[in-house]
C-alpha cells in the first residue's frame, strides 16, 4: 500500500476513489459542490493506493486562518485500519510544518470516525443538531517520550504498568540490563514506544562506537544499529537513535567518566570509519519506513587532550551539519540532547544557543536534561532551563524526558513544563 501526494494536474486517482467510494460519499460531501482545481489551495492531498486503486483520500485545507482536515475510505476498505493511516499521515504532515490547529466536522451519527479522531488527538469544540466540530492542537499535542533513565531501577514491567497508567510513551533506552525475552517485552509492550543506542543490550557488553577501529566492535555496532532499525520499525517508530562515534574506544565502565587516553590517533581515519558504518546501516534498511538519528556527543573538559585534541564526533554543530551533508540521505538525522550540547559548548568554547540556531533543520527529536555545564548528570528541568526559548521551533517533532531516577509526579510536570512555554 502506498501513500501518493496529489496535485490539481494529477487527478487520475481522485477520479478512481470517488467513483468507488460508495456510500461514503453520504458522510464526506466535501466533492460535492467543489471541482478539482480546489485542490490548487490545499496544504497537501493525499490518496492510499495498492495496486493502482485509490482506497483513501485525506487533505489539509487552508481557509483563511483556519486549516480544515477531511479524510474518506472506500465503501468496501471500511474497518481496516486505512481511516488511521491516512489521518496519521496528515497529523505528521502538520507537526512537520508546525500548524499549530487543525479543525475538522463529522456527523454526530458517525460514531466510528468520532472515535478516530479522539485517538488522533482532536478535541470536540461544539455540537450542533447534526454535526460537530473537533480541533487538533500541535502543543496539546507534542509527542513526549519518558526515557527508561527517569524510572532507573525499576523493572522493565513495572516501567510498562506506570506507562499504561499514567498514559507515558517510553524511551527503552541505554542502562537497562541484558534480558533474554527484553525484545519480546519491547514489542509487547501496550505502549507507544521507541528504542535507543545500547537498547536491548546484548550478553556481552561493549561500548557501541560506530567509528571504532576494531573490527569487532565497528561490526557489531553496525549490526546493533541494523538490528535497532528493524525492530523500531516492527512497532511503527519514526526512527532508531545511537550515539556518535569515538576515535578511541572507551570500556562500558569508563562512560561518563573520565576516559582512558590514546595516542597517535587519527581522527580523519576514523571520521571515514564512522562515515561508512552509518551507510551501512541505511543501506541495509534502505526498505524500512523510518530514520536513522545520530546522538551528538558530550566532551567534558576532562576528556579533552592536553593539546586540544577532541576524541568524540558530532559534540559542535559544524561537525553535526558535516555528518549530514556527508552522508546526504534524507533518512539521517539528528537527535539533539540539550545537556550534552551544554557541557560541549563551555569545553569547546561554542555559544550554546547558536549551535541550536545552527542545526535546527537536521534536528529529528530531542533529549531533555540540565547540568551545570560540567559534566552531564541528567539534573531536572526547570522554569529557568535554558533550551525553553527554543521550544517554538521543535513542537513539530518528539522529545524525550531524559532526567535521572524521578517520581511520576516529576514526569508529569515536566511534561507539563515543555508543553506550557
Amino acid at each position: 500500500m502506498n501513500l501518493i501526494r496529489i496535485s490539481p494536474k494529477d487527478t487520475n486517482l481522485l477520479k478512481d476513489f470517488l467513483e468507488n467510494a460508495g456510500t461514503s460519499l453520504e458522510r464526506f460531501r466535501y466533492f460535492a459542490s467543489r471541482k478539482f482545481d480546489v485542490l490548487q489551495y490545499h496544504l497537501v492531498t493525499y490518496i492510499l493506493e495498492e495496486n493502482g486503486k485509490a482506497l483513501a483520500y485525506g487533505h489539509l485545507d487552508k481557509e483563511k486562518d483556519t486549516v480544515w482536515l477531511g479524510t474518506c475510505v472506500i465503501e468496501s476498505e471500511t474497518g481496516k485500519g486505512l481511516g488511521k493511516k491516512i489521518m496519521n499521515a496528515l497529523i505528521e504532515f502538520a507537526r512537520k510544518n508546525k500548524i499549530e490547529k487543525v479543525k475538522l466536522s463529522v456527523d454526530n451519527v458517525n460514531e466510528a470516525a468520532q472515535k478516530l479522531y479522539i485517538q488522533s488527538g482532536f478535541k470536540k469544540t461544539s455540537q450542533l443538531e447534526k454535526f460537530s466540530f473537533y480541533e487538533w492542537g500541535l502543543i496539546e499535542n507534542m509527542e513526549i517520550f519518558v526515557s527508561t533513565l527517569a524510572l532507573m531501577g525499576k523493572s522493565a514491567e513495572e516501567i510498562i504498568s506506570i506507562a499504561k497508567e499514567n498514559n507515558f510513551s517510553i524511551e527503552f533506552s541505554s542502562g537497562m540490563p541484558y534480558r533474554e525475552d527484553m525484545e519480546k517485552v519491547f514489542l509487547e509492550a501496550p505502549v507507544k514506544k521507541y528504542a535507543h543506542n545500547y537498547f536491548p543490550a546484548p550478553q556481552k557488553p561493549f561500548v557501541l562506537n560506530l567509528a571504532s577501529k576494531d573490527d569487532e566492535t565497528r561490526k557489531r555496532s553496525i549490526q546493533h544499529c541494523i538490528n535497532g532499525m528493524e525492530l523500531s520499525a516492527k512497532v511503527n517508530a519514526k526512527f532508531f537513535s545511537a550515539h556518535a562515534g569515538f576515535c578511541i574506544d572507551p570500556k562500558p565502565e569508563e562512560l561518563g567518566e573520565k576516559l582512558s587516553r590514546e595516542t597517535n590517533i587519527d581522527r580523519d581515519f576514523h571520521w571515514k570509519l564512522f562515515i561508512a558504518s552509518i551507510k551501512e546501516v541505511l543501506a541495509k534498511t534502505k526498505h524500512l519506513p523510518l530514520k536513522f538519528l545520530i546522538e551528538n556527543n558530550v566532551i567534558a573538559k576532562m576528556n579533552v587532550y592536553e593539546d586540544g585534541f577532541n576524541p568524540l564526533f558530532c559534540a559542535d554543530p559544524d561537525e553535526m551539519l558535516k555528518l549530514i551533508e556527508e552522508i546526504n540521505d534524507t533518512r539521517l538525522g539528528i537527535l539533539l540532547d540539550t545537556a550534552h550540547l551544554k557541557v560541549s559548548a563551555k569545553t569547546l568554547n561554542f555559544t550554546k544557543h547558536n549551535a541550536v540556531e545552527k542545526i535546527k533543520d537536521v534536528v529529528a527529536c530531542i533529549h531533555h536534561s540540565d547540568n551545570e555545564a560540567e559534566f552531564d548528570n541528567n539534573l531536572i528541568l526547570t522554569k529557568d532551563y535554558w533550551f525553553l526559548e527554543h521550544m517554538d521551533n521543535f513542537y513539530g517533532i518528539p522529545h524525550v524526558i531524559e532526567v535521572k531516577k524521578i517520581s511520576v509526579k516529576s514526569i508529569k510536570e515536566h511534561i507539563s513544563l515543555l508543553k506550557s512555554n
